[in-house]
């Protein structure tokens, strides 16, 4: 579900896209179709709007009945999803939950398929697909142009976003640190969880690409340049990001944190807002929404490519089947996207999101720094890197790799288990069942790992002692498969470790 929850993403990218090309931006006007009665345009200063008129406004929308428009009913709109209340109103917030999205009154009311996401979710499964058909020889080339082309364009976003007014201020609040918030353990968890997200730790995209590397390339070189670079991306894009808010904080008169809102809303809202306020505003929202396509195709593809290849390691190697796979999985991923694609898509969306991206993640990532540090063995994964590169893994690297950080991600996730709190969308609060049903989504990416131990546990032969240490003994077609006495093994591994042996 991971692959079409993204992907899906991709799709209301394309749909703005597409949007961008009309000769009035569909999202800054009211009185379309999907507008409410209390929509105010783009632009118009709304600090002075007082409580109970938004109270009253509200309630009339609630009291809206027997309106059809679009194809499903507004009496049943959920507006407690909003994601903001300075945008609550706004003919870009309306246009993205009401048009784009089309939300419904919550994940227990999915309605029936949008047309306009279906076809933008069947061009997306299309583009990766010939993205992927080919493997690494179609999706290199493609990632010559869509990993370079968004430096070009955010460049240009940054040039035009820096001559607006109050853009300086947007820029000034990116830039200023506020220490005292250090204090807050959330804090750093959640910058834990950025890390995962931007560098694409533990979803096995990283180990998919590396595996096409020569076997002598550097990997200790190489990862380095790809986080640090990774890293000054997403600072330079936030340079961008925070001179078009503080433009627009600048024109409604607002702080700028107040303008500031979480999740999808800044692309979908904050920017489409900000540039309609902007001469020749078509030009500027197609190469941002075209930028976003170029970012979320290297995502979406990656994943598509390294489920693949996990499928190419299963099947036999008995003829080049790769397009057929490829559009066998596309035609999967598709199926399974729809879901996406309905009124109730969002929360859906909201739920996978919630369950899968931060409980699998440091799971998986305790796994794998503690199986080939303790189980496989540091000073055997440091002969393995000085067979690669002429040179084993430095004393601060192993230390960091195989002690620090498996301490660091299991703080953070006992911490995550502790204060856990069931997912929302804006106000809008998930039932049981479905708090369950994401249980159940995380547990499915984890649930194979023991399952298989088990299986290979039950093929060894021996005692359980020795079938568990056939288990996790190297294969023996690989260099140095010994494995010397469990409590031995750990001492020696620790003392390489710290770097005493």
């Amino acid at each position: 579900m991971i692959i079409p929850c993204y992907g899906v993403v991709f799709a209301w990218t394309l749909y703005y896209l597409y949007s961008s090309f009309s000769t009035v931006l569909p999202w800054t006007s009211c009185g379309n179709s999907w507008n409410t009665l209390h929509c105010v345009v783009v632009g118009e200063t709304r600090q002075n709007r007082s409580m109970s008129a938004v109270l009253n406004s509200v309630q009339d929308i609630i009291n809206i009945t027997d309106t059809r428009r679009g194809g499903f009913n507004y009496k049943d709109i959920n507006t407690t999803g909003r994601v903001s209340n300075t945008f609550e109103h706004t003919s870009t917030e309306q246009f993205f939950q009401y048009k784009a999205l089309g939300v419904s009154s919550g994940i227990d009311d999915l309605g029936a398929l949008q047309p306009h996401l279906v076809i933008c979710w069947f061009i997306t499964c299309v583009a990766v697909f010939l993205c992927v058909m080919k493997g690494i020889r179609s999706l290199g080339k493609v990632l010559y142009v869509t990993a370079l082309m968004p430096y070009f364009l955010l460049l240009v976003l940054l040039v035009r976003s820096c001559t607006m007014p109050g853009a300086v201020d947007g820029i000034l609040f990116y830039l200023t640190p506020d220490f005292s918030l250090l204090r807050h353990p959330q804090v750093w968890l959640e910058a834990l969880v950025q890390v995962f997200f931007s560098v694409g730790t533990t979803w096995g995209v990283i180990i998919a690409m590396a595996g096409h590397n020569s076997f002598h390339a550097n990997l200790i070189r190489d990862p380095i340049i790809v986080t640090v670079t990774g890293e000054l991306t997403s600072i330079f894009a936030g340079f961008v990001v925070f001179a078009t808010v503080g433009f627009l904080a600048h024109d409604l008169q607002l702080p700028v944190s107040d303008v500031i809102i979480p999740g999808p809303g800044i692309a979908f809202i904050i920017y489409p807002e900000a540039v309609a306020l902007l001469p020749l505003p078509q030009l500027w929202s197609v190469l941002f929404f075209t930028t976003m396509l170029m970012m979320a195709i290297d995502s979406v593809a990656g994943n598509v490519e390294t489920a693949i290849d996990c499928i190419e390691d299963i099947l036999p190697r008995r003829y080049d089947a790769r397009p057929v796979i490829a559009a066998v999985f596309m035609l999967a991923v598709f199926l399974a996207g729809l879901v996406f694609t309905t009124h109730g898509g969002v929360y859906v969306f909201q739920l996978v999101d919630w369950y899968m991206g931060t409980v699998a993640c440091f799971f998986m990532a305790i796994l794998e720094s503690g199986i080939v540090g303790w189980c496989y063995g540091a000073k055997r994964f440091s002969s393995d890197v000085e067979a690669m590169t002429g040179k084993r893994l430095p004393v601060i690297f192993r230390l960091v790799c195989f002690i620090v950080l498996p301490a660091l991600i299991t703080v953070a996730l006992v911490s995550t288990l502790v204060s856990y709190k069931p997912p929302t969308y804006g106000e809008y609060s998930y039932p049981e069942a479905a708090v369950g049903v994401g249980w159940f989504i995380a547990m499915v990416t984890i649930l194979p790992i023991p399952v298989i131990m088990v299986i290979q546990i039950l093929k060894a032969e021996g005692s359980f002692v020795q079938r568990v240490k056939s288990a996790i003994r190297p294969s023996s077609a690989w260099p140095d498969s010994r494995l010397k006495d469990t409590a031995e093994s750990m001492k020696d591994t620790f003392l390489f470790i710290i770097g005493l042996k």
